[in-house]
């Protein structure tokens, strides 16, 4: 099939899009989350629609926070698909709108004064309504996903919580296990800064860093403030990362151990 040029070249490439989408079926059953996925990403218009990411990151990141056990649940979640297959329905009809849109010539394909205004305006119309439609439907289709989560997690005796405390003390763990005192870290309070951790807790670390006020007067006491403070540091914080190796050496100098060695 040529690539449309010339006048009109829009229009007619929206048609050839449209010939080759085929009308998108309901999904039933689905066995995999790929089948979910793809249903949704589906939901598209080469050229003229993009594929929902939005919604598809949306669907994946509940999915992928769940146990193995729960995760079938989610792919049979009844209310997602549902929305799923209406979202599906409404694309068609919409597609629809689109091609009987396309159809009709531009202005300067037919000419002026054999133009259908009032027919090129209804259609127009329609096709804004299907579209906004269409909207309305993937916007549910998100709040579907998230909600599909706390269910599947019901379904298999879990909620969210006690999968973020879960989740919370591997977070702690792993980093137990990396950090020593001394190590360099950079975290967020609430600027991203880095600092040495000077004692490790349970669920939090010490971390003595420059403290960003040097220079000023304690606001209470009148006092100088220090050139250094500590602050307690929450162990399952996203923020809070040991450096790497090639960085350890800019962090320790960022904060004045350039010449201290462990």
């Amino acid at each position: 099939m040529e690539t449309p040029i010339g006048i009109g070249a829009g229009r007619r490439k929206t048609l050839q899009a449209i010939e080759k989408k085929n009308p998108l079926p309901p999904i039933e059953n689905p066995a995999r989350i790929e089948v979910v996925v793809g249903a949704v990403q589906e939901i598209s218009l080469t050229g003229v629609r993009s594929p929902p990411r939005d919604t598809v990151d949306r669907i994946k990141e509940a999915y992928n926070a769940l146990p193995d056990e729960a995760q079938p649940e989610y792919i049979r979640d009844a209310l997602l698909l549902r929305r799923i297959n209406a979202a599906r329905r409404q694309f068609n009809d919409w597609m629809e709108k689109r091609r009987r849109m396309a159809e009709i010539a531009s202005p300067m394909e037919a000419g002026r004064s054999k133009y259908p205004t009032k027919r090129s305006q209804k259609l127009s119309r329609l096709e804004r309504q299907a579209s906004d439609d269409l909207d309305e439907r993937m916007r549910r289709i998100t709040s579907a996903a998230g909600g599909a989560r706390q269910r599947a997690l019901n379904a298999v005796g879990s909620s969210i919580a006690e999968q973020t405390a879960k989740h919370r003390e591997q977070r702690r763990q792993e980093l137990r296990e990396r950090l020593d005192e001394g190590s360099i870290v950079q975290f967020r309070n609430p600027q991203l800064r880095v600092g040495q951790v000077v004692r490790i807790n349970r669920v939090s670390v010490r971390v003595r860093h420059p403290n960003p006020r040097t220079g000023a007067s304690c606001p209470v006491s009148g006092d100088a403030e220090p050139e250094m403070v500590e602050d307690r540091i929450q162990l399952h914080s996203e923020y809070l990362e040991p450096l790497d190796a090639e960085s350890v050496e800019d962090g320790r100098e960022a904060i004045g151990l350039q010449h201290e060695h462990r």
